[in-house]
């Protein structure tokens, strides 16, 4: 089809990065150019990916360009965790041809273009606006998943064994989100060095937890939350902890696929017991905290924007504080040219679970437990160029899975 139309098909750029199936969906339309490049193109065609009560939100936000300027549009599909791949991929396609038909009918395709009715249908819609629930729902808005996996790794001298467990329920509705749910994870390993002696090495880890988080109109949101967890790592035998938030949204959260600013404060209260003494001497204590955090996410045609601030104290001991830094931004600064930069940094003042004595030679090289540390910093810049054919419509599978470069 593009083939007959050429360069007089509809010139699109779908910014999808990862969360579309671009051989499924150049296969399933075909009458279009896909554009490697944003600034080539007549219609940019940019989706955001969002967590929804039983699956996930696509967000589709249609711009137009050229003769398309100011033909704007956007549409929403949902999926849910049940989907297999293949009915995910075919009905965001839809979606996404659905979106592409105010455009495509202006072209030389658009004499070729047929609308069809399907009739009823007994599958739950997808294609509703935000927010929209259907009227009857014999789970009462209910989400279940658990997981059980396990995995060893057996070499001559080396055995490890990994086993995890998961299970979670949820409940999201336009004006609550509540869940609950529970993790535990056992890792096993075991080494034989050249002088014959041996190493077993046990770490465990697990939590328990849940929630309940109020929608206070189109910029507040309140909550209030208990956790227990145990983990080796940390030192911790036994954690409960209970927990409030409020947040507010400088803008309405129904904007929140196109930006988002968001002011927090969150205090609670939390019993420790640790698995050994720490370095202040502690077995077991009773600690309450405070903090503040700020969030500010922006996604736009040329890019994207993200930064968060977080600071927390304990209330008895203003010298055990955290604070932490994250950002990092996506920016095309001319035609093919995109530039990547991420960074985080934290003072990390709040380490009261560090086991006394220190840690031994084992411990640390393995990363069975948390180091004393005043500061950590992550940092991280890609720069990407791409030329050649502005046109990426062609589909080619060969050898796609073989990986016959591996050596090993």
């Amino acid at each position: 089809m593009v083939r007959e139309l050429g360069t007089a098909a509809l010139r699109v750029f779908l910014d999808c990065d990862n969360r579309c199936d671009m051989t499924f969906i150049r296969g399933e339309i075909p009458y279009i150019n896909y554009i490697r490049d944003r600034l080539d193109a007549q219609v940019h065609v940019m989706v955001s990916r969002e967590r929804s009560g039983s699956g996930r939100e696509y967000t589709l936000m249609f711009y137009g360009f050229e003769t398309f300027s100011g033909l704007d549009q956007q549409l929403r599909y949902y999926t849910s965790d049940t989907d297999t791949d293949d009915e995910r991929r075919r009905g965001f396609t839809r979606q996404l041809e659905l979106g592409l038909v105010p455009y495509v009918m202006q072209t030389p395709a658009g004499e070729s273009l047929r609308i069809s009715y399907l009739g009823e249908s007994t599958e739950t819609p997808r294609l509703t606006s935000l927010g929209v629930q259907p009227t009857e729902d014999p789970w009462n808005y209910w989400v279940f998943r658990s997981e059980v996996r396990g995995q060893v790794d057996r070499q001559e001298r080396r055995e490890d064994t990994d086993v995890r467990g998961s299970f979670y329920a949820s409940r999201t509705t336009e004006n609550w989100r509540l869940g609950m749910g529970t993790s535990h994870s056992r890792m096993e390993r075991n080494f034989e060095f050249d002088s014959g002696s041996t190493l077993k090495d046990i770490s465990r880890r697990s939590n328990l937890s849940a929630w309940g988080i109020k929608s206070l109109g189109e910029h507040w949101g309140i909550g209030l939350g208990a956790r227990g967890e145990r983990s080796s790592y940390r030192n911790l035998d036994r954690v409960v902890r209970v927990a409030g938030a409020l947040e507010y949204n400088l803008y309405p959260y129904s904007q929140y696929a196109e930006r988002s600013l968001t002011f927090g404060y969150f205090a609670g209260a939390t019993r420790l017991n640790y698995e050994t003494q720490t370095i202040l001497g502690e077995l077991e204590e009773f600690r309450a905290d405070q903090g503040l955090f700020l969030e500010y996410d922006l996604e736009q045609r040329w890019g994207d924007i993200g930064a968060d601030i977080k600071a927390s104290h304990f209330l008895d001991d203003m010298d055990l504080y955290r604070i932490s830094i994250k950002g990092d931004i996506d920016y095309r600064i001319v035609r093919g040219l995109d530039i990547s930069f991420w960074a985080e940094a934290s003072l990390v003042r709040d380490q009261i679970y560090l086991a006394a004595g220190g840690t031994t030679d084992e411990e640390v090289l393995l990363g069975r437990r948390a180091l004393d540390t005043e500061f950590e910093t992550k940092v991280g810049l890609s720069l990407k160029y791409t030329f050649g054919s502005i046109y990426n419509n062609a589909v080619n599978n060969r050898l796609s899975g073989a990986s016959f470069t591996r050596l090993f």
